[in-house]
């Protein structure tokens, strides 16, 4: 890899904040590019992640596997950490654009969850890094603070507009899920749900996990456990009304279920998250006063 050139993470600059917070946003800027500039850049790879936003001129991004795209005003380009690139302006063009380099624990973390993912994303003729840039170029750690708050907001923006604009695989999944948020009370079987898709037991499995992250048994009890906590904080009504509600007969067996997933009993988590909320109002409205 002698031929590629490396794009080093600094080795000093970082703040105790960004340690803990496990985001560093440590360069950002605002430049232009020489015509026809992606002729001339060398193939590279970076050991922090990028984002730039384009705002003016014309140009050109190659990413390792033979990925290659034009790039036009309102474009946002996102290269991760150690993938092999090449970048710039093209047909006599200038590239102006601005950029935020980061890295920690948070991004990675993100990366692996699929949030954050090389490509080109579409963010408008807006110029959103801007905000982050003024903020990160404060070193108050509430500025800084409100960097990183930022930059995560942008990137589940981008991450969830994409995704929005797939055209589902499976487009029954898609029911299925409003299925069965609407109907919190109501129990599925595997086999319920793979007929209700049109699908093998073995294929709903699959995609189903591949759409949610977790297997369809799990994401029903956790979406009644949610949804009962939820009730609980909100309401006066009985462990065992709650139960029925949303489909155990068993006011014990939906105790021993509600004390796996949260941590804590129904009686107990209504004490605390419910109380909670309760002092908190009261402390509030006495401030007012």
């Amino acid at each position: 890899m002698d031929d590629i050139q490396v794009h080093h993470l600094p080795a000093t600059g970082m703040q105790e904040f960004h340690r803990q917070y496990g985001l560093w946003i440590f360069r950002c800027a605002t430049g232009t590019t020489c015509p026809d500039f992606y002729d001339k850049c060398p193939l590279r790879y970076f050991e922090f992640f990028s984002v730039s936003h384009m705002y003016d001129g014309k140009g050109r991004l190659f990413l390792e596997n033979n990925k290659s795209a034009e790039i036009s005003p309102g474009d946002c380009v996102i290269i991760t950490p150690g993938t092999r690139n090449r970048y710039g302006s093209i047909e006599g063009y200038c590239y102006s654009e601005d950029v935020v380099n980061f890295a920690g624990p948070v991004a990675e973390m993100l990366m692996r969850s699929g949030v954050i993912s090389d490509g080109v994303f579409s963010l408008g003729h807006i110029r959103r890094l801007l905000t982050i840039q003024e903020y990160a170029a404060d070193p108050a750690v509430d500025s800084q603070l409100r960097a990183n708050i930022e930059l995560q907001k942008l990137l589940a923006e981008l991450y969830l507009k994409k995704n929005n604009l797939k055209k589902p695989d499976h487009p029954l999944l898609e029911d299925l899920l409003d299925e069965l948020r609407d109907h919190p009370e109501k129990w599925w079987s595997v086999g319920d749900m793979a007929e209700y898709c049109n699908l093998c037991v073995d294929q709903l499995r699959r995609v189903f996990f591949q759409r949610t992250g977790v297997k369809p048994k799990v994401y029903v009890e956790r979406l009644k456990i949610n949804r009962a906590a939820e009730y609980l904080s909100s309401t006066d009504s009985s462990i065992a009304e709650t139960a029925l509600r949303f489909g155990y007969q068993d006011q014990y067996h939906f105790s021993r279920r509600f004390k796996v997933i949260m941590g804590v009993s129904p009686r107990e988590y209504r004490k605390h998250v419910a109380g909670f909320y309760h002092r908190k109002t009261v402390d509030d409205f006495e401030i007012g006063v």
